[in-house]
């Protein structure tokens, strides 16, 4: 049987126990996404992604999930996942190519969270604060905190209140900023601190998640211990940021092809099988022995497989 008999197989099971639809497969992939999504993963598709992708690119956003509460992901979604990995990789030495176009966004965004600081009214111009903090990516803004004197703590510090709509003007300054310096310095977050005579501090600094994060790999060292990798190829969601795909550059004990658990929430990454078709011949057994633990479960997917793979393991050493 071909994987997507398989996979059909799979779909239909679900759609002869529950009432509602786990939705609708899409229309076959075109060659420019797959070209697309090649050259992201700077390599060609495995044979089985392609043979099912030229089947179906996805599921649409009604229903369940077509594969027992996860959706299937289409080209639009596996391109914004690997461009989003891709973007996660950290140049080996940082460096300002264009340090007066920079310092000039830097100006203009320091500008504006100082017109929110207070004046003092008795002099004019004259600034009633020793000092500002303030922390902000393009999606974020912690801040601005004001403090009044030199000895003013954290604890005594003040908030200034920013309008929403207001920030996204800065925001987008943030964002234009870290384009700028994206090829040269691949920086997350900029901490400022801004003294009332004009002098300022800024500080680029980038989240390490693949070091800050405690992940695991079942098999030990199967699975390389990072966050997201523009090598893994997600191709089941669970529409939370957390995937079912294809492992193409796997650790010294993997096996190239090998499927995996990855995602916003996973920290313990197991090996699920050693291919896709493996997957469905598993979850067919599974359905067919124990069809209510599959079909009618609210238990995470993921947890259902790997709890699967616990039991193999347990019966091979008997």
């Amino acid at each position: 049987m071909s994987i997507t008999k398989k996979f059909q197989e799979i779909i239909s099971l679900q759609k002869s126990h529950d009432e509602e639809s786990p939705g609708i497969l899409n229309p076959p992939i075109s060659n420019s996404d797959i070209e697309e999504i090649e050259k992201l993963l700077e390599e060609k598709l495995p044979s089985e992604i392609l043979e099912l992708y030229c089947f179906a690119n996805g599921q649409n956003d009604i229903g369940n999930g077509v594969l027992f509460g996860h959706s299937f992901c289409n080209s639009e979604e596996i391109i914004r996942q690997l461009q989003f990995s891709r973007s996660s990789i950290k140049p080996e030495t940082n460096s300002i190519l264009n340090p007066e176009q920079s310092e000039h966004l830097i100006e203009e965004i320091i500008g504006f969270y100082v017109r929110y600081a207070p004046r003092n009214q008795l002099f004019g111009l004259q600034k009633s604060w020793y000092k500002m903090e303030f922390s902000c990516s393009p999606q974020s803004s912690e801040g601005p905190y004001l403090y009044l004197k030199e000895n003013t703590t954290d604890r005594n510090r003040e908030i200034l209140d920013i309008d929403i709509d207001e920030l996204r003007k800065v925001l987008e300054m943030v964002k234009n900023l870290q384009e700028l310096e994206r090829e040269s310095y691949h920086w997350d977050e900029l901490k400022c601190i801004v003294y009332s005579n004009g002098k300022y501090e800024v500080e680029r600094s980038s989240y390490d998640f693949d070091h800050q994060i405690p992940f695991t790999s079942t098999p030990e060292n199967a699975i390389q211990k990072k966050y997201f990798h523009y090598k893994w190829l997600p191709v089941f969601s669970d529409s939370g940021g957390n995937y079912i795909g294809i492992d193409l550059d796997p650790d010294i004990n993997g096996t190239k092809g090998q499927i995996i658990n990855f995602g916003r929430d996973e920290e313990d990454m197991f090996v699920l099988a050693e291919n896709l078709e493996q997957l469905f011949d598993k979850l067919l057994v599974e359905a067919t022995k124990h069809e209510n633990r599959l079909v009618d479960s609210e238990t995470h997917l993921h947890d259902i497989v790997i709890e699967m793979i616990k039991e193999e393991h347990s019966k091979t050493k008997l």
